[in-house]
């Protein structure tokens, strides 16, 4: 009788902690996105620069290309990248009223928490045939910040009060 007493008993508190109704939580994700095209820049300058701390061009190259057309003063980045080499080049035309191949370096050199180190530079004039080209317009991505909401749902599990259940029971 006591077994079968106590076999009910846990039966039902093991039951009666579960919950089935799942709790949600509401994560908030930001979705960033806003283009805006910049005025053409006029490069009249171009800078050759050593690189070290590149792994591919896609990427790496891409990350410095972002960083320096967000300026508004760099027209083109183009790389002389070979997998595996240390220290690969860097040439950029530039507008140089707008920024200084010194202001290049440092925005260079602290992408990606400072991932690439800058080596040799030279920095020449632009003939007139490049500057009489037509100048490319750069499209900036700014940020906008969109919020959405996304439910997610959780489980609880809870410990009965057994107070209250035997309390139900001598009532």
């Amino acid at each position: 009788m006591k077994h079968s007493i106590l076999l009910g008993l846990a039966t039902v508190l093991v039951l009666g902690s579960c919950s089935s109704t799942p709790d949600k939580k509401i994560i908030k994700v930001e979705k960033k996105v806003i283009n805006q095209k910049m005025d053409p820049v006029q490069a009249d300058r171009k800078l050759a620069i050593e690189v070290s701390g590149m792994t591919c061009e896609h990427a790496c190259g891409g990350s410095i290309r972002m960083a320096l057309k967000e300026t508004g003063a760099v027209d083109r980045v183009s790389y002389d990248f070979e997998s595996g080499r240390k220290t690969n080049t860097a040439y950029i035309t530039f507008d140089k009223s707008k920024i200084s191949a010194d202001k290049i370096v440092s925005i260079i050199e602290t992408i990606n928490d400072k991932q690439f180190t800058t080596g040799k530079l030279s920095s020449t004039d632009i003939e007139g045939e490049t500057k009489s080209s037509s100048p490319s317009t750069t499209t900036v991505t700014e940020t906008k910040t969109t919020k959405i909401n996304v439910e997610v749902p959780e489980t609880n599990w809870e410990m009965p009060n057994i107070f209250r259940f035997f309390s139900h029971l001598l009532s």
